[in-house]
């Protein structure tokens, strides 16, 4: 009976679960990963911990990691190890954002930046509203101003973006598209001459929406079968506005006339297979969705930065290009700088910066205290592990929409040397 019971514990013991180092490439279906060798916010999964029930799941982890921790029984891996392991490969590496100067430092110079672009863009849906001419020559030199910005400090403009005004929402949303797709071009090192590019495609991409009924355009509800089908048209006549302007590069116009296609072919207005468009207008494509979910509209509340990355991420291989999403996810990262975060000792901040070495812990600039009571801001870095009057560490619980606890991001942009 003795011999028995310890048979059976030894049984128990060795068919217990531990967590295992495992290069990613050495990664099969029905693995439990439990541990990446980076935080889980550096990658498209959103979620922390997966069963890999697909080939494209090993892919996107192979992509991403160089090696990972998984969850198997004791006596498996015991009999198996030497058949399973191998060489680790290596992960893609974007150039991502290099700071040649401080957030501050260009903190104005990419306000009146943004003030002049946001101008400009009004004054260019006037004139197609109007049937004036457009001054490309102008949006070039808006461009121009905007990609200088960004390759100073992306995360200035960046913030910047995330002051909306719903009133001025076609206008706004051209104007982020714009910088959003030149941010994102950066984070993939494009030169400066392609960042110009993409950035007038991504700008001039909706200008077709000033010919669709303003009744449909500004309806302050849902449009019906019938009404989005008149939406719809608005890529058709971006094409044909743009068109009319020789000095325009075709991709530009590509992009007004294409950016609602689909990576599976069923997009519009032609049906085309995404594989068939230029990158740059698959980039634009995730941004112009990206900013639409996170905008507050006359018929529905902006989402929060992760909810949207969600849905970016549900519909890779479908509506986006898998890699360029998952590119874009990383370089949003859970905290985009502008978001409003409630940190876990009840105090309330707005993100400045994102840290390359941990996407959970960014820069952020207190603005409330726990009691929600009104404090003069102060920027303290998470990743410094910086510890609270009660003696905790700062650690953010999570992020919120703007204008929860009556916080307005634009409220508290502070010019200053």
């Amino acid at each position: 009976m003795k011999t028995t019971n310890n048979q059976s514990s030894d049984k128990e013991k060795s068919s217990k679960l531990i967590e295992v180092k495992l290069p990613a490439d050495c990664l099969e279906i029905g693995m439990h990963v439990t541990r990446l060798d980076r935080p889980w916010t550096e990658t498209p999964l959103l979620l922390q911990g997966l069963t890999i029930s697909a080939y494209s799941e090993v892919e996107l982890l192979i992509e991403h990691c160089n090696y990972v921790y998984i969850e198997i029984e004791h006596e498996f891996w015991i009999e198996n190890r030497h058949n399973i392991g191998g060489e680790e490969s290596t992960h893609k590496q974007h150039p991502g954002f290099r700071e040649e100067v401080l957030f501050r430092e260009e903190l104005p110079r990419a306000q009146l930046t943004l003030e002049k672009t946001h101008a400009h863009v009004e004054k260019v849906l006037d004139s197609i509203e109007n049937d004036e001419a457009i001054d490309i020559a102008q949006s070039r030199v808006m461009i121009s101003r905007c990609v200088k910005s960004i390759l100073s400090n992306a995360n200035a403009l960046l913030w910047l973006t995330k002051i909306k005004d719903q009133d001025y929402y076609t206008a706004e949303h051209c104007m982020r598209v714009g910088i959003l797709a030149i941010a994102f071009g950066r984070f993939l090192g494009l030169e400066e001459k392609e960042l110009e590019l993409l950035g007038m495609g991504g700008m001039l991409h909706d200008v077709g929406k000033m010919k669709v009924p303003t009744e449909i355009l500004n309806k302050p509800s849902r449009l019906n079968r019938i009404e989005f089908d008149i939406m719809r048209q608005h890529s058709i006549f971006g094409k044909e506005i743009l068109e009319k302007y020789k000095e325009l590069e075709p991709m530009i116009i590509d992009t007004a006339h294409h950016h609602h296609e689909r990576i599976d072919g069923e997009g519009y207005p032609e049906g085309i297979h995404g594989g068939y468009l230029h990158k740059y207008i698959r980039m634009v494509t995730i941004v112009d969705a990206y900013d639409a979910i996170t905008s507050d509209r006359s018929y529905k509340e902006g989402s929060p930065a992760f909810d949207a990355l969600k849905i970016l991420f549900s519909e890779r291989g479908k509506h986006f290009d898998t890699e360029l999403v998952e590119s874009f996810i990383q370089m949003i990262g859970v905290y985009p700088p502008g978001t409003l975060v409630e940190l876990t000792n009840g105090e309330v901040g707005i993100v400045v910066s994102a840290n390359t070495e941990s996407r959970l812990r960014p820069k952020i600039e207190l603005v409330l205290t726990a009691d929600k009571a009104i404090r003069p801001p102060y920027i303290i870095n998470l990743f410094d592990n910086i510890i609270d009057d009660q003696g905790e560490v700062y650690a953010i619980k999570t992020g919120v929409s703007n204008g929860t606890y009556g916080v307005d991001v634009k409220n508290y942009i502070q010019l200053k040397d």
